[in-house]
C-alpha cells in the first residue's frame, strides 16, 4: 500500500499555488509605486492636486493600507514634481515633510495646488467653450461635461444668472474699473441681486466724479499762493503814467562790458535817465514850469546844456595822468 501511495503521489506531484484556480497573486508593493506618476502642477489644464489625486486614492487608501502614514508619506512626496516638492517644503517651514501625517499632508497638497479661481470665472469660461476644427469630439464632450459639473448649475439662481449675464456684457475697455468692483462685490457676495448692483454701479459713478472734482478744483493752499503772489507783483509794478505824463524809465547804466556798447556817454537831457535822447519817453511832454514839450518837469533848457557840455568835456578829456614827482 505505501509503495502505490508513493506511486500516486510522484505522478501527480505537490499541489502548486499556481494550480489553484482560487488563489490570485498579489501585486508588489513597488509595483504600486512605480504605478503612481509624478504630479505637476498646472491649474490652466484643469491640472491640480485633486484631480491627480483622484486616480490614485485608491491605491494608497486600499492596497497600501498597510502601511503607515510615514512611509505613505514618503511615497506620496517622491510623486512630486520638483517645483511641486520645493514650494511645499517652504510653505510648511519651520516644520519638516515627515513631521505631518498623511491625511495633513494631502489636505495642505489640496489647498496650495487646488483650483483658485473664481466661480465667476468658471461659470464664465464655461460659457465660453468652443471646439476647435482639430478637437476630438469625445474628447470635447467630456471636457464640456466636466466644466459644466464646475459651473454648478443646480446651486445657480435666477439672480446670480442675471448678474452673470450683465457683468459679462461690460467688455468694454472703459468698463474696467466698475467690472473690477462688480466683481469684487460678486465674490463677496453672491447672492447679489440686479437692483444691487444697479446701486453699487451708481455709487461708482459718484465717487468718480466727486474724485475728477476735488482734481480739477484747486486746493485752498494753492489760492492763498496764488493771491499773495498776484498782490506782491501788483505792489511791485509802478503806477500806470497819466496821459500826459509818461511813465519813468526803469533802465539803470550797466557796468558790465557786454552792455556798455549800448550804454549813451550821458545821461538823457530831457529826463536825466542813462538812455539815448532818441529813446526817452518825455519827448513829447510839456513841462509845467517852462510850458515847452520836450523835457520832464525840472529838465529846462540851461540843464540841457549842462548835460551837453558835461557829455563834450568826457569825450575831449581823456582819464587823469598820475602826477610826476
Amino acid at each position: 500500500m505505501k509503495l502505490m501511495e508513493m506511486f500516486v503521489n510522484q505522478q501527480t506531484g505537490p499541489t502548486s499555488p499556481s494550480s489553484n484556480p482560487n488563489h490570485t497573486m498579489l501585486p508588489s508593493v513597488d509595483g504600486i509605486v512605480n504605478s503612481i506618476s509624478q504630479f505637476n502642477y498646472n491649474p490652466d489644464a484643469n491640472v491640480t492636486f485633486d484631480t491627480w489625486y483622484q486616480r490614485y486614492e485608491d491605491l494608497f487608501t486600499v492596497d497600501l493600507a498597510s502601511q503607515d502614514d510615514a512611509w505613505k508619506v514618503r511615497v506620496l512626496l517622491r510623486k512630486l514634481g520638483p517645483a511641486e516638492y520645493e514650494r511645499y517644503c517652504n510653505l510648511i517651514l519651520p516644520q519638516k515633510p515627515r513631521d505631518k501625517c498623511f491625511d495633513d499632508t494631502i489636505k495642505l497638497l489640496r489647498e496650495h495646488f487646488g483650483d483658485h479661481s473664481s466661480l465667476f470665472s468658471i461659470r464664465y469660461r464655461c460659457l465660453k467653450l468652443t471646439m476647435n476644427e482639430n478637437d476630438d469630439f469625445l474628447t470635447h464632450v467630456g471636457t464640456v461635461n466636466r466644466e459644466c459639473e464646475r459651473f454648478r448649475l443646480r446651486s445657480l439662481t435666477d439672480d446670480q444668472f442675471k448678474a452673470l449675464i450683465l457683468i459679462c456684457s461690460l467688455q468694454s475697455p472703459r468698463f474696467t474699473d466698475i467690472r473690477t468692483r462688480l466683481l469684487n462685490q460678486l465674490e463677496q457676495n453672491p447672492k447679489l441681486t440686479l437692483h444691487d448692483i444697479a446701486d453699487e454701479y451708481q455709487r461708482l459713478i459718484n465717487l468718480q466724479k466727486d474724485t475728477h472734482l476735488v482734481e480739477s478744483t484747486p486746493s485752498r493752499s494753492s489760492d492763498i499762493h496764488a493771491l499773495r503772489k498776484s498782490k506782491n507783483l501788483s505792489s511791485s509794478a509802478p503806477d500806470p503814467p497819466s496821459p500826459n505824463v509818461p511813465r519813468k524809465s526803469t533802465h539803470t547804466r550797466p557796468t558790465s562790458q557786454n552792455t556798455a556798447k549800448k550804454t549813451p556817454p550821458s545821461p538823457c537831457w530831457h529826463c536825466g535817465a542813462w538812455h539815448f535822447v532818441k529813446s526817452c519817453p518825455y519827448k513829447n511832454h510839456r513841462c509845467s514850469k517852462c510850458k515847452i514839450i520836450g523835457h520832464k518837469n525840472g529838465f529846462c533848457q540851461p540843464r540841457k546844456l549842462r548835460y551837453q557840455n558835461t557829455a563834450k568835456a568826457r569825450q575831449t578829456v581823456g582819464p587823469k595822468s598820475p602826477k610826476s614827482h
